[in-house]
């Protein structure tokens, strides 16, 4: 969980600014993808809260360790809340790491899984009219010489954290393999910070270079003029960003903006692949589906599936309101006394046919 939160959402909360989803997108958000398998089709994403202000980090959390929250967050992410304790091989995460040439080690990752445990974060959001505060540690880990001689890293998170991390209101789907691939020292941090403004409907990032500074963490006498820190801080990060776009999800461009003599601030460009939008419009459908299912199951119906309502559609040649023959077939079978279907499809596609020859005057 990336502690520039606190910097990200007090520019979200701009009224003037565009709003990051739609209220329709925010429900039962879900983790994507496979821990262990790297795929440009169906990317490994996690949600990251953005909502939660995190207005303070303590603790040795640095860019490595929040690569590991990412990949414990995704493996551990349909279990949260059910279960308070997740369990990981060691050795496949160092085995992952090594495939996609970030860094690796079974040391490093007990090392991290450690420097994560001894991190704590203090956090403010709104529910409703109210103001929510809270400290927590980030995560927590068996890490005595016994669990670690097993080679399975036994973790959880603590519960006050669950709920926000399972149910986002405002948040960046990290992808999580991209994320391990990068080694700069602050593409990390940027990839983060960008991936939280990329559903943006403007696909816009505004920020000053003071504020930028801040994020990156780069220190105060670092880089001080604007030539420098283009130089060694914010282009290298943009290149190795640029370098997978695929990978990414999106590519940057970005334009400094002067203020009198020097320049002030930096508007970020962020553009997505066409594979990226298509993942979304699945991740939408999909959504879409279990919604539909629900209601269904709500109602005491089986599932009329979208191909068998586009079937019977083309059969009586596109001329029937499909939204309204599907109203009256649902209608009659409730009537009819709710009778099971042998084949709903054949059934349906029945009562269309019908409807057509009568819309026939036949």
């Amino acid at each position: 969980m990336p502690c520039e939160c606190a910097s990200i959402d007090s520019m979200s909360n701009d009224n003037t600014a565009p709003t990051l989803f739609d209220e329709s997108e925010l429900g039962g958000i879900q983790a994507t993808g496979k821990t262990w398998t790297v795929s440009a089709d169906d990317p490994a994403t996690v949600p990251v809260p953005l909502q939660v202000v995190i207005v303070n980090v303590k603790g040795p959390h640095n860019e490595k360790d929040r690569k590991l929250f990412a990949l414990l967050l995704h493996h551990a992410f349909e279990e949260l809340g059910e279960q308070p304790m997740h369990e990981i091989s060691v050795a496949q995460i160092d085995q992952l790491c090594r495939d996609l040439g970030g860094d690796h080690g079974v040391k490093w990752t007990w090392q991290s899984a450690k420097n994560l445990a001894e991190t704590t974060v203090e956090w403010e959001y709104t529910l409703g009219d109210e103001r929510v505060q809270g400290v927590s540690s980030l995560f927590y880990a068996q890490y005595h010489k016994s669990a670690r001689s097993t080679g399975r890293l036994k973790y959880g998170f603590p519960p006050p954290l669950i709920p926000i991390l399972k149910h986002p209101m405002r948040f960046a789907r990290l992808r999580v393999h991209f994320l391990m691939k990068l080694s700069g020292k602050y593409a990390v941090t940027l990839y983060e910070i960008l991936e939280g403004f990329a559903n943006r409907r403007d696909g816009e990032c505004r920020v000053t270079i003071e504020e930028l500074r801040r994020w990156l963490k780069v220190p105060e006498d670092s880089y001080p003029e604007w030539k420098a820190f283009r130089q060694w801080v914010l282009k290298p990060a943009i290149d190795q960003i640029n370098a997978d776009p695929l990978g990414a999800g999106f590519s940057i461009d970005y334009t400094p903006i002067r203020k009198g003599r020097f320049y002030h601030e930096i508007v970020f460009k962020l553009t997505k692949t066409d594979g990226r939008k298509g993942q979304e419009r699945d991740i939408r459908s999909a959504k879409a589906s279990k919604q539909r299912l629900a209601d269904l199951k709500a109602k005491g119906r089986p599932e009329l599936t979208s191909a068998m309502i586009a079937r019977a559609d083309k059969e009586t040649r596109h001329s029937l309101d499909m939204a309204e023959i599907e109203r009256q077939f649902w209608a009659y079978w409730e009537a009819k006394g709710k009778e099971d279907f042998k084949n709903l499809g054949g059934a349906f596609m029945g009562f269309t046919k019908e409807k057509y020859k009568q819309s026939l005057g036949r």
